[in-house]
């Protein structure tokens, strides 16, 4: 199963950057090193994996590259599990698109505006599905 996710991630990836591939405005570099490094600590308590995280500078339009390596066993945040991240520490934009469920389909974003990042303490985001509320 695990396989199988790798490889949509990776179909969508490189549809998904084909036509994005002159856009420049990527704003963190996973490779590289950081002054004043942060951690962005992202728990997926969802239905389904997540396949891409990306992250922007507050401001700014485009979100950077996927975070996530091309490999299938630390390529996806798997329900219940939780990822870090280093970054710069600032201000930003996080977006986690994932699976609806166990089964490929449809990916469905998630992002969060306006979070700082600190050298002193992990900025964490807990991923959660939206209830429906009282029935």
């Amino acid at each position: 199963m695990l396989l199988k996710r790798k490889l949509l991630k990776l179909f969508v990836l490189g549809a998904v950057l084909l036509p994005i591939a002159a856009c420049g405005d990527n704003t963190v570099d996973p490779t590289q090193t950081f002054v004043n490094p942060s951690t962005i600590r992202v728990t997926n308590n969802l239905m389904g994996a997540v396949l891409f995280f990306r992250v922007r500078t507050c401001g700014t339009t485009d979100f950077g590259p996927d975070l996530l390596p091309l490999d299938p066993l630390n390529g996806v945040i798997s329900v219940g599990t939780t990822k870090d991240f280093t970054v710069e520490a600032g201000c930003y934009d996080l977006m986690a698109q994932h699976l609806e469920g166990d089964m490929p389909g449809p990916l469905v974003d998630k992002t969060i505006f306006d979070q700082t990042a600190s050298p002193v303490a992990a900025l964490t985001w807990v991923l959660e599905e939206v209830s429906a509320g009282p029935t």
